[in-house]
């Protein structure tokens, strides 16, 4: 009986946290370039997550300082807990011009931060990378990818920094910047609510199993108390 009881409150933790991940992909439903997390059952006991790095749908603003990323690859951006990468581009400038993230970390170009002497008005950015205010080339974006199957760890909703601080990045050689553009969520609402539903029906049958395992011990303690 206490087996089954294990076994029971188990399951039930994985469904929590199966229900924790998928409720926050659906939290960063507008959270440009977001890539959902995905729940692993590879050990029952332990169950981990990572990241779906899968391309998502690019979708035109008009706005000069977004710029989504088509094909593999990362801006390369400095944060207070140092170097991470990101696919959310929906940019801005400070008030010294430099191109900064929405938290305010300055987007790394090759020579360091880039900085925009008469507002995004003039930006240009181009397919590759290179950032032009009016006709002047004032840097050129750090585009990066890791090699394949290098594990990623989420710091933050839209950065990563790999699992492994000994993996190099290199230059991807697909990918396109698109500026007046963004990357949407990698997911479906929808799909995401259905395993919402789902975990937490789950959830609530393990959680019957423990109250009827409960009530079984509580009678056979009854029982035998009274004996």
């Amino acid at each position: 009986m206490r087996i089954g009881i294990y076994t029971a409150a188990m399951g039930a933790k994985a469904q929590e946290k199966r229900l924790e991940i998928v409720s926050n992909n659906i939290a960063n439903a507008g959270t440009a370039g977001f890539k959902k997390e995905v729940v692993r059952f590879e050990d029952f006991l332990f169950p981990t997550s990572s990241p779906n790095l899968e391309q998502g749908s690019i979708k035109a603003t008009g706005n000069q300082l977004d710029i989504a990323l088509s094909g593999e690859g990362f801006l390369k951006v400095q944060t207070d807990q140092g170097v991470l990468y990101t696919r959310t581009g929906n940019l801005s400038l400070n008030r010294a011009g430099t191109l900064i993230t929405q938290e305010g970390w300055p987007v790394l170009g090759k020579g360091g931060p880039i900085s925009v002497n008469s507002g995004n008005a003039t930006l240009r950015i181009e397919t590759n990378g290179q950032v032009f205010d009016g006709d002047q080339n004032i840097g050129s974006l750090v585009l990066v990818k890791f090699p394949p199957k290098t594990p990623l760890a989420r710091v933050k909703n839209g950065y990563f920094k790999p699992a492994d601080t000994q993996r190099t990045s290199t230059e991807p050689a697909n990918c396109v910047v698109e500026q007046g553009a963004l990357e949407e969520p990698n997911f479906n609402v929808v799909q995401e609510m259905t395993q919402m539903i789902d975990a937490m029906r789950n959830f609530e049958a393990y959680h019957k199993i423990i109250q009827s395992f409960e009530q079984v011990d509580s009678q056979l303690t009854n029982k035998f108390a009274s004996q």
